[in-house]
């Protein structure tokens, strides 16, 4: 990269204004709406990562466990769903790598992030090494959830279309900002730790993601792991430079993960406006830019009857982001991240289950050659007035030419569970019960529910991770 000179854009002082703005905050400051989010985001968090734990189990995937005997670091935090403890790092990594595991996590995709899978496991694995009110920690989230959102806006899209997965990359930095809170930082110290994030951030690319590799879930944990690392980091007393980088090179995260760095956008309406507002939700555990088409394709079995059987080829139009990064075939030698990365695939499976889920991922119906045959005829085209209305909408249509001329069409432009169709409470507790009971039981399983849902008036968060241990 040639040297630049500074420019007005260059020196906007992002990181020190994000790092104020997330040392300044305080719960009672925080709009209802942001707290419900919390709420929501660390129900659905602990949901995924105890499924994830239950899937391992009955999968006989021993590897996390593996790796974390390997690795060993004795120490106090929890290995969500493990029953174990181990040193706040590992846990940090363990829980984020869980996050990923199963693809179930919240997103923001303006910002084409997953904010729960590093904050959330940063944040908890420091809650058994000090006392943390709910409230504290409530703050210390969504705090996180909004600087890590502002980040992804002055660098997306053009990070994402380089290759880069925002998931470990900046996701690092919104870990950095929750250990931060929770270690006590002031201004100076959460801007150290988020300069460190950017030194010291996975280079978490789009090919270890997009080609069913079983590393994928690992930038979740690595992204985790390394915020809280930055944040330690700070606190321990090093400095590093700001993620836009210092004159006269500006060699820094920002402009080395993005063409096209905007250092104004996060700053727009900071503190007024709650961008971590668009969060959206998983009802399924697959890649987000397929749950649209599989919702068509459930219903469409739901109601009109459809009988995989009788398709003879599937023709989806939708927007230019689904057509290149989720339109690729699989096979019955094809990864079970392979499979819910694929939207041929998730098409196929649900028009012959009618559903969804963590059975569609097992080997029995990832081996099934006749699910992969239904994928081979999944057609995808991109629509321009569709990626021109996206990501605010998701918008995407199916078409299922039948045996016999039949032919029926759906479309849909806000999928469920996105911003504008967001999740119910009942819905996230119903979800969480799904994949956590296996793992810790109906009993415990229930008390964790009760926990999060009055979290405000939680004097100490412990007992919340001894619950889903």
């Amino acid at each position: 990269m040639p040297e630049t000179t500074e420019t007005p854009a260059a020196a906007t002082p992002l990181t020190r204004r994000l790092a104020e703005f997330a040392a300044r905050g305080e719960y009672a400051a925080l709009p209802a709406t942001v707290r419900e989010r919390a709420r929501m985001s660390l129900l659905d968090g602990l949901a995924i990562m105890l499924g994830a734990a239950g899937f391992a189990r009955h999968t006989g995937d021993r590897r996390l466990e593996t790796y974390m005997q390997l690795a060993g670091m004795p120490g106090p935090s929890t290995a969500i769903g493990y029953g174990r403890r181990c040193a706040p790092l590992l846990a940090a990594f363990v829980n984020g790598t869980s996050s990923e595991v199963l693809d179930f996590s919240d997103c923001i995709l303006t910002a084409r992030n997953h904010p729960g899978a590093t904050i959330l496991p940063a944040a908890l694995a420091l809650v058994e090494t000090r006392r943390v009110s709910g409230q504290q920690f409530v703050a210390a989230m969504m705090l996180a959830y909004e600087v890590h959102t502002r980040i992804c806006h002055a660098i997306q899209p053009s990070h994402w279309w380089k290759g880069f997965q925002a998931t470990g990359t900046i996701g690092t930095s919104g870990a950095a900002v929750a250990a931060a809170r929770l270690l006590g930082l002031d201004a100076s110290g959460i801007a150290d730790a988020l300069g460190a994030s950017g030194f010291i951030m996975p280079v978490s690319n789009g090919d270890n993601v997009f080609r069913g590799h079983s590393i994928k879930p690992v930038h979740g944990g690595q992204g985790a792991a390394a915020g809280l690392s930055a944040a330690l980091l700070a606190a321990a007393g090093f400095s590093a430079g700001p993620l836009e980088g210092e004159p006269p090179r500006y060699h820094a995260a920002l402009r080395l993960l993005s063409d096209a760095v905007d250092l104004e956008r996060p700053l727009a309406s900071l503190g007024t406006e709650w961008r971590c507002l668009e969060l959206a939700y998983k009802p399924y555990p697959i890649g987000l830019l397929n749950i649209g088409p599989v919702e068509l394709c459930i219903e469409l079995v739901a109601r009109d009857a459809v009988s995989a059987d009788e398709i003879e080829r599937v023709e989806v139009v939708t927007y230019k982001e689904a057509a290149h990064f989720v339109g690729k075939y699989t096979t019955p030698e094809s990864s079970y991240i392979d499979c819910y990365l694929s939207l041929p695939y998730c098409i196929a499976v649900a028009l012959y289950d009618g559903r969804i889920g963590i059975a569609q991922l097992e080997e029995e119906r990832v081996r099934d050659h006749q699910v992969h045959e239904l994928g081979r005829r999944v057609t995808i085209a991109e629509d321009p007035a569709m990626s021109a209305l996206y990501p605010h909408d998701w918008p995407v249509s199916i078409t299922l030419r039948l045996r016999g001329g039949r032919s029926i069409e759906r479309r849909i432009d806000q999928v469920k569970w996105s911003p504008r169709r967001p999740p119910s409470w009942d819905e996230l507790v119903q979800k969480f019960r799904l994949l956590a009971e296996p793992v810790i039981g109906a009993a415990r399983s229930k008390r964790t529910v009760e926990f999060v849902a009055s979290l405000e008036h939680a004097e100490d968060m412990a007992p919340l991770l001894e619950l889903v241990r």
